[in-house]
């Protein structure tokens, strides 16, 4: 390899590389003249309308107007910077750039990435050279080899070492095994697998490093999925699954899919659906939706049709929406996920699917907030109301001027009536979809409203509810008429966990049920046991959060109280305003004791 300076590189690449060669490697081109031709790989186009001419360097597209010279398509095909093309280019024709003195934490991360690489290799040879559980749950999914292959689908076993062992014999540091959250270690000293029994699917980023793993449990267990460690080399907020092999496809075809899990983009990528990428086992973060918006400024929701499905759409909606992404959101009407529809539809009819019968991101949230109310009960279109007001204030004025004239329209409100309630409402601004009640809970409290989800207060309490929990499990059974006692996602995983140790005898040991967590679960009980001091078994401070439960389940209904005789149209008969007045008399001492 020649050796020359940053400086240098650059017209050393332009001297030795051909642009055809270098585009034709990733886009099919045909002589035309002079010239060659090939449908635009940045815009969506059936009749070929981009030229590259080896004589000139340059290509232009004559459809969307994008041109340049061979570090100007690197940069926008891989989407990535000036310096990146260069290195790019310069490893390719055997240029090597000196910059300089190593940097030792660029040294360290070559030792992590280069760990990470070997495992996946071990992973996916665990899988393909000999039957095991791993290969026929794939096939089972209806995986071909071909597909296994693409994502580079691996297996670990169920013994204690066999990914450890095999490390070391590489030449793979124990230090490097932990910090990577291959191998974990025991109380003795020793290391062990930290995936066992499970499905691998290494992660891979833009530049195709393998930057960690996630797993899926084969058979019983928890937690369902278990994902590499936190490094220097893996920020699960900072990626997304499969961008290394669809990002070209999202350019191309406009938008993006995004899936919840990584069967979902397997599946999808498979049945030919190439434009889908899935956050790592979290809630959308900021991070990611800005990662998405390098590649495209739409994206099309795709999640289950469950509660927890339905609660990561909004989330997500919210998450795009502030990057700037226009959302829509699909919901497959065959199968109860992507991957199982594919397995009975085409590319096409999943296409039109997302294309033409998904809704925009307000009218999803809208539609879903019906479906948690009796529309033909007086008090549940009240909540209704209030519901979708809280969704519309959020917007900017225009769209919010648009939306307050459909959703009146759609469900037949006044339009003066639903305004008023946007214009004077609460000050909720961003609301969560309401919780749906746990159907092994007991009671007829009413659930929180959508904005309480968020409110800091309420959290607090569910805090620190967990906190004496974790002190006295006994605690569990006073909760059975609380159902708004625990709100998030991860304190309801948590709660359910402590009752499992509760019926089969253990103690609520800490280690124990962080085990038996999955890592959002284990990270807010984290959260929780350094926020909220240690303390003994206190049963005057459990029964003062539910009674601080109880004054603002009252407080709620007393504003529901108000909100229904404020929109009366004369259908509330004597009899019913008595009862409800008494009722809101009954909440203020309530409140008072």
């Amino acid at each position: 390899m020649d050796h020359v300076s940053y400086s240098n590189a650059v017209e050393e690449i332009k001297s030795r590389c051909n642009i055809v060669d270098v585009i034709s490697a990733v886009v099919p081109l045909k002589r035309s003249g002079a010239r060659f031709k090939g449908c635009c790989p940045f815009h969506k186009e059936k009749t070929p309308s981009f030229f590259v001419s080896e004589q000139t360097q340059f290509y232009h597209c004559f459809g969307c107007g994008e041109s340049g010279d061979v570090l100007n398509f690197v940069m926008k095909y891989y989407n990535i910077g000036f310096p990146d093309a260069v290195e790019k280019l310069a490893a390719q024709y055997g240029i090597t750039i000196d910059k300089g003195p190593a940097d030792p934490n660029a040294q360290k991360k070559d030792v992590l990435y280069d760990a990470n690489k070997k495992a996946a290799r071990f992973f996916f040879g665990e899988l393909t050279r000999h039957a095991n559980p791993g290969y026929t749950y794939f096939k089972g999914r209806g995986l071909s080899d071909e597909t296994i292959r693409k994502f580079g689908l691996g297996y670990a076993d169920d013994e204690w070492q066999t990914l450890t062992d095999a490390m070391k014999g590489q030449g793979v540091a124990a230090d490097v095994l932990t910090e990577l959250g291959l191998s974990s270690t025991a109380k003795d000293g020793r290391l062990y697998d930290r995936f066992r029994g499970r499905a691998v699917f290494p992660i891979i980023d833009t530049k195709s490093k393998v930057i960690g793993f996630g797993a899926r449990i084969i058979g019983q267990g928890e937690p369902k999925y278990l994902n590499s460690s936190e490094s220097s080399v893996f920020q699960k907020k900072n990626n997304l699954y499969s961008l290394n092999l669809t990002r070209s496809e999202i350019q191309k075809e406009g938008f993006a899919i995004l899936v919840e899990g990584y069967m979902d983009v397997i599946g999808l990528y498979q049945g030919g659906v190439k434009n889908v990428t899935a956050s790592l086992g979290t809630a959308l973060t900021e991070q990611q939706a800005r990662l998405l918006k390098r590649y495209t400024d739409k994206v099309v929701l795709c999640y289950d049709s469950d509660n927890a499905g339905i609660k990561a759409a909004f989330t997500g909606i919210d998450v795009l929406r502030g990057a700037g992404v226009d959302v829509r959101v699909m919901q497959v009407d065959d199968g109860k996920d992507p991957d199982e529809y594919m397995k009975r539809h085409s590319r096409d009819e999943f296409i039109d699917l997302a294309l033409n019968k998904s809704r925009t991101d307000i009218d999803y949230k809208i539609f879903i907030i019906s479906t948690r109310y009796d529309m033909d009960d007086t008090k549940q279109r009240v909540k209704f109301l209030e519901a979708a007001a809280d969704v519309l204030r959020a917007l900017p004025p225009v769209e919010q001027d648009v939306y307050i004239s459909k959703v009146a329209a759609d469900y037949h409100f006044s339009e003066g009536a639903l305004r008023r309630q946007v214009e004077e409402g609460g000050k909720s601004a961003a609301p969560v979809v309401e919780r749906v009640r746990d159907p092994e809970s007991s009671g007829d409290a009413p659930a929180p409203n959508a904005a309480e989800l968020l409110d800091p207060a309420m959290l607090q309490i569910e805090k620190n509810i967990i906190r004496l929990l974790l002190l006295d499990p006994s605690y569990l059974q006073q909760l059975a008429g609380h159902p708004d006692a625990i709100v998030s996602p991860q304190g309801v995983r948590i709660r359910d966990a402590l009752q499992k140790l509760a019926a089969s005898g253990e103690e609520a040991d800490i280690s124990v049920l962080r085990d038996s967590l999955g890592d959002a679960e284990a990270n807010y009980l984290d959260e929780i046991l350094l926020e909220i001091p240690v303390g003994e078994k206190d049963g005057d401070a459990f029964a003062d959060c539910l009674r601080q439960l109880d004054i603002r389940r009252a407080k709620r209904r007393q504003k529901e109280i108000m909100d229904i005789l404020a929109l009366d149209d004369g259908t509330i008969d004597h009899k019913q305003l008595d009862g409800l007045m008494k009722e809101y008399t009954t909440l203020e001492r309530i409140q008072k004791r």
